[in-house]
């Protein structure tokens, strides 16, 4: 049984074997996926009959590596249905994925491990390790200070934000209108948002957050940290509850994303590097 690449309008059959692997996940999630995500990702399949039986999403994303911006792809959704495992189809998969993308000149690829012990034999490696703290929030206490949600409208200043907040990382995920449009979707399916923190008409926050099984805020954006709580206070409305926040603090760090240097010529050491990865689907 041979790699095929789906055509765009195949996308949605892969959401069978999706559905029957990734458990964890909502049907909120998964429509948000199937009517946003697939539309410019690519999606690598093993068939049996014409059955899908082994798949692999890649997604694509742009990122920063010092002053320079590369299209390059996240890879997700790596599955294989139970009756046929143990018969190389990962591997078909992943080596075929990764020659496509080496071909294409794309220098790296990265994705965040169930187990990182299944990718160490393709040569990915962790090169980032994600804070994480628990953080209370305060009743705001600066009449200056506005924070509401995010529309669509925002999402290009929200990103002209936050590249000059992650200026100097080495490796980040670029932000244009584009990624928070998105990230607002993927956000909203997960009964989340964005909240923007505003002083005297100048932004001085951005705050993804999603409530899923528990409120969480993912990769706060702001310098003063008394604007993160006030943006908790206001989704919590006490100072009695904490939220955790990914991508933020110093209470722990997580190993979280892994990759792989495709192309030789591109010389830069990713483990070594400063290194700010979202971990948005």
């Amino acid at each position: 049984m041979k790699v095929r690449k789906l055509r765009q309008e195949e996308h949605i059959k892969t959401r069978r074997l999706w559905e029957k692997i990734f458990t964890e996940d909502t049907s909120e999630f998964l429509e948000y996926y199937y009517s946003v995500k697939v539309n410019d990702n690519e999606i690598y399949v093993i068939e049996d009959g014409g059955e899908i039986v082994s798949m692999l999403h890649l997604n694509p994303y742009q990122m920063r590596v010092k002053d320079k911006v590369y299209q390059t792809h996240y890879i997700v959704a790596v599955a294989t249905d139970e009756r046929y495992r143990h018969q190389g189809f990962m591997r078909q998969l992943l080596n075929y994925a990764m020659q496509v993308m080496r071909e294409r000149g794309e220098p790296f690829t990265f994705l965040m491990p169930a187990d990182e012990a299944i990718y160490k034999p393709f040569g990915f490696e962790f090169v980032y390790e994600q804070k994480r703290e628990k953080v209370f929030g305060k009743k705001c206490e600066d009449s200056t200070l506005e924070i509401t949600e995010v529309s669509s409208n925002h999402c290009q200043e929200i990103a002209d934000f936050a590249n000059e907040m992650l200026k100097d990382y080495n490796v980040v995920t670029w932000r244009d209108e584009k990624y928070y449009q998105i990230l607002l979707s993927e956000l909203a399916s997960e009964d989340g948002g964005i909240l923007l923190a505003k002083r005297n008409m100048q932004i001085v926050g951005v705050f993804s957050y999603a409530r899923g099984a528990e409120l969480q805020m993912h990769e706060p954006l702001t310098k003063e940290r008394v604007i993160l709580q006030y943006a908790i206070y206001h989704l919590t409305g006490n100072e009695s509850d904490s939220v955790l926040c990914t991508g933020y603090g110093t209470e722990e760090s997580k190993p979280m994303i892994m990759a792989k240097v495709l192309n030789s010529e591109f010389d830069f050491d990713l483990k070594k590097a400063k290194v700010f990865l979202n971990e948005v689907v």
